[in-house]
């Protein structure tokens, strides 16, 4: 679909997702106005969200606010998560349980994200959210950001962790940020993991398309 010029505004657009997708919507002939972001602490994090739905609440032109979210909103409840188990628009992550665990980011992710729906709730702004795991593929930026920091760490130890890995490449994530725009029926958040490989598997094919990298060896 092509955007016919239409104007969107991404926030933190020298980031690794939303370079994807100031990428993406300029092949799709949009017009795209970029901002920069704050660093990923709480209180900025929370404050910066609601800076900018407050500035879209009050530019009566915006039709629609999808904001990147992450499964870092939803996985922490404290809650066993089994086959029995429901996991819906419902859940978020327990801040208490984040604090316990010292897990920040999730804390910020789920505090920002929770403060995003009360506030469209509230005002009346039509919010859409991408909840993508550790997302994969190629950077635009000149920085490595923390999910391929994770890949790279795998070239750096002597061991890998004992767990599994649900992700998404970035092009897919960048592209669910545009169909909001193009879909009018899309609507409340959006769960985008492609697949969960355990660490092992990972070290597996990177080993077999690379097998004279040093990897490493042993689980955690």
């Amino acid at each position: 679909m092509s955007g016919g010029g239409k104007v969107v505004c991404v926030t933190g657009a020298a980031g690794y997702i939303a370079s994807w997708t100031v990428k993406l919507l300029l092949r799709r002939d949009y017009s795209v106005r970029g901002t920069v972001r704050d660093p990923e602490l709480i209180d900025p994090v929370v404050e910066g969200t609601l800076n900018v739905l407050k500035a879209c609440a009050k530019a009566k032109y915006v039709r629609r606010v999808v904001m990147t979210s992450s499964t870092a909103a939803v996985a922490y409840t404290g809650q066993p998560v089994n086959a029995d188990v429901l996991v819906d628009k419902t859940w978020f992550s327990v801040p208490s349980v984040c604090e316990k665990l010292e897990l920040w980011y999730p804390l910020s992710k789920t505090l920002a994200e929770k403060a995003a729906w009360k506030f469209a709730e509230e005002n009346g702004l039509d919010l859409v959210t991408t909840n993508a795991g550790y997302i994969f593929g190629p950077p635009l930026q000149p920085i490595i950001n923390f999910s391929v920091g994770i890949i790279l760490d795998l070239f750096k130890g002597l061991t890998y962790p004992n767990g599994y890995v649900p992700n998404t490449d970035v092009r897919d994530v960048a592209n669910a940020h545009i169909q909001p725009f193009e879909i009018a029926s899309a609507s409340g958040r959006h769960y985008l993991v492609d697949s969960s490989p355990h660490f092992s598997y990972i070290i597996k094919i990177i080993r077999e398309s690379f097998p004279n990298l040093k990897l490493a060896e042993s689980m955690l």
